[in-house]
C-alpha cells in the first residue's frame, strides 16, 4: 500500500527565521506585544498577513499597512535570514521517496515561496500546496489532494507545531509525527501528536 507522507515547511524541513522576524519587526513599531503575536502566528497558519494583523485589533486600513511593512520587511530579510534546510532534512526525503512513499508538502507559506524553497534544495515532492485567499493550509490542502478524503487513513503528518498535529487529527491522519524543535513535547502529545522525535531523520524508523 502506498504511504503517503505530508510535511510542514517552515521549522520542520528547514530554519526560516524571516517570516517571523518580519511579524515581531512590525510588532515592535506598532506596539504590539510580541508574546500575543507568536500566539496568533501560531493558532493561524497559513493566513494572509492582513488577516493576523486584523485579529490583533488592527482596522482593515491598519492592517493593509502593516501588511505593506511587513511585506517590504520580509523581503529585506530573506537575504539577509536566508532559508537553510535541516542537515538531515535531504537525506530523509530521498530515503522516502527511494521506498516510493509519496511526498506532499503543505505549508502556510505562498505557492511561490514554497516552490522557490524546494527548487533551492533539488528536494522532489508529487503535490506542493501553499496558501492562497482561495485555498490556505488546513481542510483546503487536504482536499486539494483527493476529493475523496478516505486517502487519510494510509497518510503520515510530519511537522513542528500543534497546529499541524491538530489538522492531522481531525482530518483522520492516522500517524501525527511532531518534531520538538522547543524541548517542551507536552504542548505536540496533547495536540494529538503520535509520535514525537528530536531530528527529522528519526521518522525514518516509524513511517
Amino acid at each position: 500500500m502506498e504511504r503517503i507522507v505530508i510535511f510542514d515547511l517552515d521549522d520542520t524541513l528547514v530554519h526560516s527565521s524571516a517570516v517571523r522576524e518580519a511579524f515581531a519587526c512590525v510588532a515592535r513599531e506598532r506596539g504590539i506585544d510580541q508574546a500575543l503575536m507568536t500566539r496568533t502566528l501560531d493558532a493561524l497558519p497559513g493566513r494572509p498577513a492582513q488577516d493576523i494583523f486584523e485579529c490583533l485589533g488592527c482596522d482593515t486600513a491598519d492592517a493593509q499597512s502593516a501588511t505593506e511593512r511587513f511585506l517590504a520587511r520580509l523581503d529585506e530579510l530573506n537575504g539577509v535570514l536566508p532559508t537553510v534546510a535541516y542537515a538531515d532534512a535531504d537525506a530523509t526525503l530521498r530515503e522516502l521517496a527511494a521506498r516510493g512513499t509519496k511526498l506532499v508538502l503543505s505549508t502556510g507559506s505562498s505557492p511561490e515561496r514554497a516552490r522557490r524553497v524546494i527548487d533551492q534544495e533539488g528536494w522532489e515532492f508529487e503535490v506542493v500546496l501553499g496558501s492562497t485567499d482561495a485555498c490556505r493550509k488546513g481542510r483546503a490542502h487536504y482536499e486539494q489532494v483527493s476529493a475523496d478524503m478516505s486517502w487519510t487513513r494510509r497518510a503520515i503528518t510530519v511537522g513542528d507545531s500543534p497546529t499541524d498535529m491538530r489538522l492531522g487529527a481531525e482530518h483522520g491522519v492516522p500517524v501525527r509525527i511532531a518534531i520538538d524543535r522547543d524541548g517542551d513535547p507536552r504542548p505536540l502529545l496533547a495536540a494529538g501528536a503520535t509520535h514525537v522525535v528530536r531530528a527529522l531523520s528519526e521518522i525514518l524508523t516509524i513511517v
